[in-house]
C-alpha cells in the first residue's frame, strides 16, 4: 500500500484491528483485499450484488462500489467508497450503503456478512 493514501491505509489497519479483536477471519481478508496495489483493487457493480445477494442480506466490499447495473434487493452494503449513483440505487431499493467503519459498528464479528471480490 502506498503512504500517499493516509484515508486508504486507516481503512486498511481498521479492518486489520477488528479481525484481531473479533477473530474475525473476514476482516482480514478485507484488509488484504484493501491493501492491494490499485491496479488490483477490488470494484464491484450493483448489477453484479443484485445477482449474488439475497434481499436482506449483508455484503462488504473492501473496494468501490459501481452504480452500472439495476439494484432490486434490499441489502446492506459496506465499502471503502461508492460512486454517487450506485449509493442512490442501493438505496432507493431500501437497501443501506455504509462506510467502512459503520459497517464494522453494526457487524462487528463479521457473521452473516458476504465479502465480494
Amino acid at each position: 500500500m502506498t503512504a500517499s493514501n493516509p484515508l486508504l491505509r486507516r481503512a486498511a489497519v481498521m479492518l486489520e484491528r477488528a479481525s484481531k479483536k473479533q477473530g474475525a477471519p473476514i476482516w482480514d481478508e478485507a484488509s488484504r483485499l484493501l491493501s492491494a496495489e490499485s491496479r488490483n483493487r477490488v470494484e464491484v457493480n450493483v448489477g453484479r450484488m443484485s445477482r449474488i445477494a439475497e434481499s436482506g442480506r449483508a455484503l462488504f466490499v473492501p473496494g468501490k462500489v459501481l452504480g452500472t447495473g439495476v439494484m432490486d434487493k434490499k441489502i446492506v452494503v459496506g465499502a471503502y467508497s461508492f460512486s454517487a449513483s450506485a449509493k442512490s440505487k442501493v438505496e432507493s431499493a431500501g437497501g443501506s450503503a455504509l462506510s467502512i467503519e459503520q459497517f464494522l459498528k453494526k457487524y462487528p464479528d463479521g457473521s452473516g456478512v458476504q465479502l465480494v471480490k
